[in-house]
């Protein structure tokens, strides 16, 4: 009896021991998982820092450009104000070339929407011609062989008259 009680509880024991190990190998497996995730993420973060430190070389290498070229046009500036009085008739020139061309533009793009508008309108007033070819086809069909069964009648009648006619002339000699 003792020896039952032992094995009994030796294998209460087995069992305790083995449902133990199987929540720590799912523990592991869920570490395993969550830690494969990490990795994956720090990749992805690896790269999305990667991808800011390009961006940010670019931008600084836009800053240094703009920065170079703002300078570049102060200078440019300082000295177009000293040739001002030599340029000032071209300056209105221009401006008057560039008011004229503004209007002609103005006028262009209503031009252009006006024609965008009524090609839209065209094209409407197409789908619905082609909508309604679409639902009158078959009746544009039944028109046709109905025409075509009167010149077919109208034919047998002129034959029918013609032999009628041939047969009433034999008739008459």
């Amino acid at each position: 009896m003792a020896e039952a009680t032992t094995a009994t509880d030796a294998q209460s024991k087995y069992e305790q021991e083995r449902q133990r190990l199987a929540k720590l190998w799912e523990a592991y497996e869920k570490q395993e998982k969550d830690f494969a995730a990490l990795k994956d993420r720090i990749g992805g973060m690896e790269a999305e820092v990667a991808d800011r430190d390009r961006i940010v070389r670019s931008l600084k290498d836009v800053l240094e450009n703009r920065d170079r070229r703002t300078r570049e046009l102060e200078i440019e500036n300082s000295t177009l104000r000293n040739e001002k009085v030599n340029y000032e008739p071209k300056v209105q020139q221009l401006t008057t070339d560039l008011r004229i061309e503004r209007e002609r533009f103005a006028k262009l793009f209503a031009l252009a929407e006006e024609l965008e508008d009524e090609i839209k309108m065209a094209k409407k007033a197409i789908m619905a011609r082609d909508e309604w070819f679409r639902t009158h086809v078959d009746v544009f069909a039944d028109i046709q062989r109905a025409v075509d069964d009167h010149q077919r009648m109208i034919d047998s009648l002129d034959k029918m008259s013609d032999y009628g006619a041939a047969e009433l002339g034999k008739l008459k000699k």
